[in-house]
């Protein structure tokens, strides 16, 4: 299972929301580069950066803090946020991005998300936002009538092979994850995940290997607030490269 840090991006500070809520926002960090060139020492081995702010805007608003990231670590890095035209999809391909998250534009924007998949391919990555297992938008500011499984099934057979899944409503909160609705979104979409959202501690991560269909966990609070250092999870539970 491949553990990713997060660096969640508002202003060209590091920062964590909890639930997506802009109006519980807390700065961990001044510095997003020194934050990614750590976490990379610190053995990453990939990076999953958010542009806050362009998630609710609908446009990049972090694309320099991004683009540093990127050019100051030899590990890939996947990028999401504010993603929502060909143009900007294909101007964070051209800046080195490794993977590309989209959310919104798969909802909203059909026509410019089957070309960002026509170009991208495998490096599109889907993020699903999900409250109840409805699909959230906009910077999880939206609620759908989706349900996040019927969804990910049919953009399998579109052709998408990557997929995030994240709990809205235990993102930031370190409560842990849920893990029997993680199972049964997996069995009943067909499709592999990446899990964000709630992840409390090394307990959390080995309670995610033992799920099949699991095939990484983004974290973020559980160490920005200190509870644990991403080598010594390292140490622990192991990891795979990408």
């Amino acid at each position: 299972m491949l553990l990713i840090p997060a660096i969640d991006l508002f202003a060209g500070r590091v920062v964590r929301l909890t639930q997506g809520d802009y109006q519980r926002l807390e700065v961990y960090h001044d510095d997003p580069l020194s934050v990614a060139k750590q976490l990379e020492a610190e053995g990453a081995p990939m990076l999953h950066v958010v542009d806050l702010e362009g998630a609710r805007a609908g446009e990049p608003r972090n694309l320099s803090s991004v683009a540093g990231i990127v050019r100051s670590v030899r590990i890939p890095v996947q990028v999401g946020g504010g993603i929502r035209t060909l143009e900007v999809f294909r101007r964070y391909l051209d800046l080195g991005v490794a993977f590309l998250v989209v959310g919104s534009v798969v909802v909203k924007d059909p026509e410019a998300f089957a070309e960002m998949l026509k170009v991208g391919g495998e490096r599109l990555t889907v993020s699903l936002d999900v409250r109840d297992g409805v699909l959230a938008v906009s910077g999880w500011t939206e609620e759908t009538s989706l349900r996040a499984s019927d969804l990910a099934r049919e953009l399998r057979k579109r052709g998408v092979t990557r997929f995030i899944l994240t709990d809205v409503t235990r993102d930031g909160t370190l409560e842990g994850v849920d893990g029997e609705n993680i199972r049964r979104f997996i069995e009943d979409s067909g499709v592999s995940v990446i899990v964000a959202g709630g992840v409390r501690g090394i307990e959390d991560i080995v309670l995610l290997q033992t799920i099949p269909g699991v095939s990484g966990v983004i974290l973020g609070k559980v160490l920005y607030t200190g509870r644990v250092s991403f080598r010594e999870i390292l140490e622990r539970v192991g990891g795979r490269q990408c």
